[in-house]
């Protein structure tokens, strides 16, 4: 059979929701950063995230908490190949024979296919070898036909809606190369849409209204006093999806600096009210990750004897530690009133950083104003 030379990237969450769920966007944006690497085309990743509109998302659902992490407006593998000039395609096929067909003729071309696996996200490259594909990106893996028939993902769409079936998004040539200013002009405009809109997109509110909902989440849970269940739900929110949100917020950062050399006057004192706004967002989504409730702070576990029995080493140690927990050291009213105090904390710097994100995209809203009045 043939071998294909595969090499994972950017794990998916062991925890998923379903088995169905694709990659995560922001992962995507890595491997797009890879694979533009690999091709000689070295762009920062942080430039690829101002482009993708990744750097300016937020997505929030209170029923599902994990959706907002995989939600998207724009599909940013498209709109960052867009921005930059790349030809691309995203391609569907509804069986793998059909896939593997045509992902092995992309490479052949010399073209980048990006495939999303159960356990990753990868880019294929061309390899001497024409019964081969390589992958190019961290630990080198090798699949047959059939065991790459069982990593690729069967999803509903790729970072955007679509048949259930195999997708890949190939990369092309880069005919031309757009005007840098006019790149950042369009970022700033879809940033404006990102935090702005009060549309809905698959049960997730965004941007400013996002932040809102999650407040109204926390107040609710704490006024309701609400259960552990309730409790440990929401502080899975400071986990990755907050970390998604503050790798964002630096990205938007040193985009923004980065595309500063191709602005001038009023519009660079916008730039750099936009910048401090983006600057205080990140440094108050750090204050969150010590302030807001942990999954480790509300887990029921330290309360209750374990029944289960550890064969690992590890486990037992930690399941022995539990069990010398003294019953009246740490009660359920503690905990409550402890989360509780989390809650009211956070919620006072959230209602700060809703503060700053609207000022940040207020200031890039003003430099696209002042740009369209020059252009007249």
């Amino acid at each position: 059979g043939t071998l294909t030379k595969l090499i994972r990237r950017f794990d998916m969450s062991s925890d998923t929701e379903s088995l169905t769920i694709g990659p995560k966007p922001d992962d995507s944006i890595h491997i797009i950063h890879e694979a533009l690497r690999h091709r000689k085309e070295e762009i920062p990743l942080s430039y690829l995230m101002g482009v993708s509109g990744e750097a300016f998302r937020f997505f929030y659902n209170r029923q599902q908490l994990k959706k907002g992490m995989h939600t998207t407006f724009y599909n940013p593998l498209r709109a960052a190949s867009k921005a930059l000039g790349f030809e691309h395609e995203m391609i569907y096929d509804d069986t793998f024979q059909a896939a593997w067909g045509r992902l092995q003729n992309n490479v052949q071309l010399g073209k980048t296919a990006l495939i999303p696996l159960s356990d990753g996200c990868s880019f294929l490259i061309e390899n001497d070898n024409p019964n081969t594909v390589v992958c190019q990106n961290g630990h080198r893996h090798e699949f047959s036909f059939d065991q790459l028939r069982e990593k690729w993902q069967k999803l509903e769409g790729l970072l955007e809606m679509g048949l259930h079936g195999y997708y890949q998004f190939v990369l092309g040539n880069r005919p031309h190369r757009p005007k840098e200013r006019e790149m950042a002009l369009g970022t700033f405009r879809s940033a404006s849409k990102l935090m702005k809109s009060r549309r809905k997109i698959r049960g997730c509110t965004m941007g400013i209204s996002a932040y809102e909902e999650l407040i109204s989440h926390m107040q609710r849970i704490i006024d309701q006093q609400q259960d552990i269940e309730k409790r440990s739900e929401i502080a899975k929110w400071n986990k990755k999806l907050l970390l998604q949100c503050l790798e964002g917020r630096r990205a938007a950062v040193s985009y923004i600096e980065i595309v500063r050399k191709d602005f001038e006057g009023e519009e660079l004192e916008h730039l750099e009210r936009a910048v401090v706004a983006y600057r205080n967002v990140v440094k108050l989504l750090e204050s969150l990750q010590t302030i807001f409730p942990s999954p480790k702070s509300v887990s029921a576990e330290t309360y209750s004897n374990p029944t289960t029995n550890h064969s690992e080493g590890s486990q037992l140690t930690e399941q022995r530690f539990i069990l010398k927990i003294p019953t009246f050291g740490k009660n359920w009213q503690t905990q409550a009133k402890q989360f509780k105090l989390s809650c009211k904390a956070s919620i006072k710097l959230l209602k700060k950083l809703v503060k700053f994100e609207f000022d940040g995209v207020s200031a890039l809203e003003d430099v696209v104003r002042v740009g369209e009045k020059l252009k007249m």
